[in-house]
């Protein structure tokens, strides 16, 4: 269940971008894929993504620029979605999460982005194909 509560945001609203706890909110709905949520549990994730998404929104469309220009078409639909209410029905209460979940995550990509605060989370390394070179050496 969603610990964290946010009232509305609008793009008038100046809370801070808390990265972290966004990224955390999008994991969770995400996750929701692999079990079965509650209704509940759905609309608390719905309501604390509608919380994020308007203050990224805003700062997508304030920082739109030449050098990391935002779809304009995607920040629409968006926004857009943002007005859908949450399903009635579980599995359209669910795919609505998991949309807003996706529209988060790449509101929150580009954001970091610009920021240069974006932090890749490697994994382990895979073999070398076979043939291929070894590491370091000289070609």
């Amino acid at each position: 269940m969603m610990q964290t509560h946010r009232p509305a945001a609008t793009a008038d609203t100046h809370y801070p971008i808390d990265s972290e706890a966004i990224s955390e909110t999008i994991r969770q709905a995400l996750l929701f894929g692999c079990v079965r949520p509650s209704r509940d549990e759905l609309a608390a994730t719905d309501e604390v993504l509608r919380g994020h998404i308007p203050l990224l929104l805003a700062e997508a469309r304030k920082a739109a620029g030449p050098q990391l220009p935002p779809d304009p078409h995607r920040l629409s639909r968006i926004e857009k979605h943002l007005a859908v209410p949450l399903g009635t029905g579980m599995l359209s209460a669910d795919a609505e999460v998991h949309q807003r979940a996706r529209d988060c995550q790449w509101l929150l990509a580009y954001y970091t982005a610009r920021r240069n605060e974006y932090r890749h989370h490697p994994g382990p390394v895979p073999p070398a194909p076979p043939g291929a070179p070894a590491a370091g050496a000289a070609s």
